[in-house]
């Protein structure tokens, strides 16, 4: 009964450990975002500059699907130029730290939900139109 008491108690303090990590990367996250939400990240191969990438799963009736349906027909109203996809691989050799910490943050956007918008080096999940065409600008050179 002891030893049931003290991985009880080792479980509990590990867990509340993993959890206060989480938290810290969750706070580094939102720490390094633009003022429209975006973060820094290293851009998927074939992405192209000034050409906003907009990931989500194809042919698919769900309100992700339509989340991303609504914002490209929105950013094509207001002229920004739209490229759709439904994954993403990273085209990179010998990453350097900064690299792999970028990639991290990519696949952090792309794990929370389609529709995940990438712009000039930067990506947020399902960002509203406005705060698309806003990244979209300010990144824009």
């Amino acid at each position: 009964m002891r030893l049931l008491k003290l991985l009880l108690l080792i479980a509990v303090l590990f867990g509340g450990y993993k959890w206060w990590q989480g938290r810290d990367a969750e706070h580094a996250f939102a720490a390094s975002a633009s003022p429209n939400g975006f973060v820094p990240v290293e851009m998927p191969g074939g992405a192209r500059r000034n050409v906003v990438l907009v990931l989500a799963p194809a042919n698919c009736p769900s309100e992700q699907a339509q989340r991303t349906e609504a914002l490209v027909a929105a950013l094509s109203r207001e002229g920004v130029p739209v490229a759709r996809g439904s994954g993403f691989s990273f085209e990179v050799d010998n990453p350097s730290a900064e690299q792999r910490a970028g990639i991290d943050r990519a696949v952090e956007v792309f794990r929370r939900g389609a529709p995940a918008v990438f712009v000039n080096g930067m990506a947020m999940s399902n960002p509203s139109a406005a705060q698309t065409v806003a990244e979209y600008r300010r990144t824009r050179g």
